[in-house]
């Protein structure tokens, strides 16, 4: 992929601060790996009263190199029961929806949309179906499943820190 343009650049920099600075409710760590700015990881709760309550969810964001004039494509990594993991979820805030893109959405508008997106339950491109009994199992079972990644405790190292984790849950936003 093409590297991104100067605006992007700028843009994705300034994103990254303020999303690191006062994370979106649910979402309190963030990743980019030093040399490609289009590529996010985004650490996820599972929100309350949900089936993904007590789950951790990585999140993928690609952003396209003349990011903000085009729509990023998201995908979630842990198995999850409501979408298929690392495929492009189709959502009116990604790559399948050019056409509703608004250039003024930021990440933080982006996670937040995907965080009320997974607790619906219409059927998208992307998704799979399954009940909430699955859906409940797979958070159970997300944060070990996460902390047996290498590639995700290098990003998020405390995946492989119950402690850690225990922090995050309890932490407010902000």
């Amino acid at each position: 992929m093409a590297p991104p343009s100067k605006a992007c650049a700028t843009r994705l920099t300034r994103e990254l601060r303020q999303f690191r600075a006062a994370p979106p409710p649910l979402a309190p760590r963030v990743h980019v790996d030093d040399g490609d700015l289009l590529e996010w990881f985004v650490l996820i709760q599972g929100a309350h009263d949900t089936p993904y309550e007590r789950g951790w969810y990585v999140m993928k964001i690609k952003f396209k190199p003349t990011y903000p004039f085009a729509a990023p494509a998201v995908s979630v990594l842990t198995p999850n029961g409501r979408f298929a993991e690392n495929q492009s979820i189709c959502m009116s805030m990604t790559e399948w929806h050019q056409e509703s893109w608004n250039p003024a959405w930021s990440s933080q508008a982006i996670v937040t949309g995907f965080i009320s997106f997974m607790s619906a339950n219409e059927h998208t491109s992307g998704g799979v179906r399954t009940t909430d009994e699955e859906k409940k199992r797979l958070a159970a079972a997300s944060l070990a499943w996460n902390a047996a990644q290498p590639g995700l405790v290098k990003k998020f190292p405390e995946l492989a820190d119950a402690e850690a984790m225990k922090a995050l849950e309890t932490a407010k936003p902000g």
